[in-house]
């Protein structure tokens, strides 16, 4: 078995101990994953679901971090994709008065290095980190008043839990979500483009690595 394969067989373990509410098994599969091939992007998709799940918002946003600079030093950039996606952004929607998305941070950032698009084009990815945004500075968006049970219910979807009825994701609030943690994704990326993959990682998870608002 190659290194990918048991890297692939320890990231299943740790998702069925996820859905089986053993969080603290389900990272430790992952922590395993992570040292048989840390090149497998999943991992930190999967652990930052986790760490959102329990209240870490700065963790989960570096292992989003993670997972958006692997996806964009990764493959192709698929035109279609990003077109379809840029509609379900709402650009004018704002947090508070401080905090408006512009459509112009995303097209400037495009025009500047098309592989960004793919971040764009992932709809999951900008929510979560939207939903990490969220969850940091709750307590300081005075004008932002989301019910608790949207809240918890996104969070039992992050965990694969079945839910008693809508998420934040599934109401009219997502595009804005969405355009906010685009943005803090991109406030947040490690701008040298010359720095092995390797040592983007361990950039981004380094505990170091403050998280920048905007």
């Amino acid at each position: 078995m190659s290194q990918e394969e048991r890297c692939a067989e320890l990231l299943q373990i740790g998702v069925q101990h996820k859905r089986n509410g053993d969080l603290e098994q389900a990272l430790n599969y992952y922590g395993q994953a992570f040292n048989e091939y840390p090149l497998n992007k999943d991992i930190y998709k999967n652990c930052a679901k986790i760490y959102m799940s329990v209240g870490q918002p700065d963790h989960a946003m570096r292992n989003l971090l993670t997972y958006s600079q692997m996806t964009i030093n990764n493959g192709s950039v698929n035109m279609e994709s990003y077109d379809f996606a840029v509609p379900f952004y709402d650009w004018s929607g704002k947090l508070n008065e401080q905090i408006i998305v512009q459509k112009n941070i995303a097209i400037t950032a495009v025009s500047q290095n098309l592989n960004l698009a793919k971040v764009i084009a992932d709809l999951n990815l900008t929510f979560q980190a939207g939903f990490c945004y969220i969850l940091k500075y709750r307590n300081s968006l005075t004008s932002l008043q989301i019910p608790a049970n949207l809240l918890n219910n996104y969070i039992k979807s992050l965990l694969g839990q079945a839910t008693d009825g809508p998420s934040l994701a599934d109401t009219n609030g997502a595009p804005m979500v969405r355009a906010i943690g685009l943005s803090y994704l991109l406030v947040n990326f490690i701008t040298n483009p010359n720095l092995p993959i390797e040592e983007l990682i361990d950039a981004y998870l380094n505990e170091q690595f403050e998280i920048d608002s905007f």
